[in-house]
């Protein structure tokens, strides 16, 4: 594993994985001991004793808290709990009760677990697909029915692993009243229509990074005229077969993981249950939860709850483990043990705009 990451969580306060000083020779990560021991601070909250050290190189200070979750908070060793309650359905405000935190609180953790999490699934990514991929979009929408929005998914056909999740916002269709005709005008005048070719730029992306480690395999859609459209756009080096959105989606259907996905979206996301007032009120907070799940089903839970006649390592294996990018099903301080930093990762510019909560469309105002 890459970034000195190989080190244990419970060794943190003996054996730093690396400098914090981007500028650093060892801010990637060594085994070299490029450190010396500077004392010690006692704190009120968890850890009482903070080791603190001094990097031999760029003569930077820091101490053991620095590496941890917890770096500067207030309140330690809650995230882990507010992610498993997050992933299992329940709401911000409900999870703030039940931990005797504010809301806020839970949505901060929940927006740096979901950046953290981005940066280990880069060092995770495997390097050639060894299965067929199944591809198509979840129809949401963020802070109201005026602004829908489609979260395109690639899906493992084999092993339910989740590739890429991607934003393309939507301008809204279909029946409205007059008073929501009138609001909707308003809202066109204000701000202007999304882009309508949104969910084909974003096609784009993820199908040439499928096509990158995928040649020869086979991706299945539906007849979506964006995804048409984006397979004929280069040199798409996989095989595209489509399926009519009419078959019934059933385990022999190719797009089956992408409806199996999409319906533990609508069961284990407050914010997707129908008729909700636990909405998303902005892309980004959208986006985060969404790549929280991604690592959450990918590493942390097995492919199926229950055995599998047909697939007797179902109930014991996770997505990642099917792919090889993992060989056990990995708890939270595996992932969330050690706090990685973005400038020790390469991001390209969609991944950078996902960290700093950039969505330059969006018609809410979203904290950095």
């Amino acid at each position: 594993m890459s970034l000195g990451m190989n080190k244990k969580p419970d060794q943190l306060q003996s054996i730093p994985p690396y400098c914090p000083n981007f500028r650093c020779q060892f801010h990637h990560g060594t085994d070299y001991k490029f450190y010396v021991k500077n004392g010690c601070i006692k704190t009120e909250r968890p850890p009482t004793k903070n080791q603190r050290y001094l990097c031999k190189s760029c003569k930077t200070q820091f101490s053991a808290n620095t590496f941890t979750l917890d770096f500067r908070k207030r309140i330690a060793a809650i995230s882990e709990q507010v992610l498993h309650y997050s992933m299992n359905g329940m709401s911000n405000n409900s999870i703030a009760r039940l931990l005797d935190v504010a809301e806020g609180t839970v949505r901060t953790r929940l927006k740096e677990m979901g950046h953290q999490s981005l940066l280990f699934e880069k060092e995770h990514l495997p390097d050639k697909l060894n299965e067929d991929v199944a591809y198509d979009g979840f129809e949401t929408f963020t802070y109201s029915q005026f602004s829908p929005c489609y979260v395109n998914t690639a899906v493992g056909s084999h092993s339910m692993f989740i590739y890429h999740n991607t934003f393309s916002p939507l301008n809204r269709k279909g029946r409205m009243t007059n008073d929501q005709k009138i609001k909707n005008q308003n809202l066109l005048k204000e701000f202007g229509p999304y882009p309508r070719d949104s969910v084909f730029k974003e096609s784009l992306y993820v199908l040439k990074n499928l096509a990158l480690i995928g040649a020869g395999r086979t991706l299945f859609t539906d007849e979506h005229k964006s995804y048409l459209r984006a397979v004929k756009s280069f040199d798409f080096k996989m095989n595209h077969q489509t399926i009519h959105s009419t078959v019934r989606r059933d385990p022999s259907n190719p797009l089956f993981p992408i409806n199996r996905l999409h319906n533990l979206y609508r069961h284990f996301f407050s914010s997707q249950h129908r008729e909700t007032i636990s909405f998303q009120k902005h892309e980004a907070a959208l986006l985060e939860k969404i790549q929280l799940m991604k690592i959450y089903r990918n590493f942390m839970n097995a492919k199926f709850v229950k055995k599998n006649k047909f697939d007797p390592h179902a109930h014991e294996w996770s997505p990642a483990m099917y792919i090889g990018v993992a060989d056990k099903i990995l708890k939270f301080r595996d992932i969330f043990g050690i706090r990685r930093m973005r400038t020790q990762i390469r991001l390209d510019s969609k991944e950078v705009s996902f960290m700093n909560r950039q969505y330059p469309y969006s018609r809410q105002k979203i904290a950095a």
